[in-house]
């Protein structure tokens, strides 16, 4: 089955910037590749506050996403390093502006 994916605009506004190119066109495939195949099997649930988003790694970035099995849709959140938990400081943050 083939999901559609949507990128939140904030992703594309405030954490693509930053991302060199290579990096980009890797998270790109893999978002396209993984995500849009089988959400599920390639990402992880986050806990707590999070546990109705996802996680994927793509190297030193974590790409965070929500499933919607009803409409066979995965929007994607949240882009961000992996470095200690400042993904999700941000993420939560992200959360409160939708």
């Amino acid at each position: 089955m083939k999901w559609k994916i949507k990128i939140h605009p904030l992703v594309k506004k405030e954490d693509i910037g930053s991302i060199s190119k290579a990096q980009k066109e890797r998270i790109k495939k893999t978002i396209k590749n993984k995500l849009g195949r089988a959400p599920k099997k390639f990402g992880k649930q986050l806990k707590g506050e999070f546990k109705l988003y996802r996680r994927l790694r793509v190297g030193d970035y974590r790409v965070v996403y929500r499933v919607y099995e009803d409409k066979i849709l995965v929007i994607v959140i949240k882009i961000g390093i992996r470095r200690d938990f400042e993904i999700y400081k941000d993420l939560a943050k992200r959360l409160k502006k939708l």
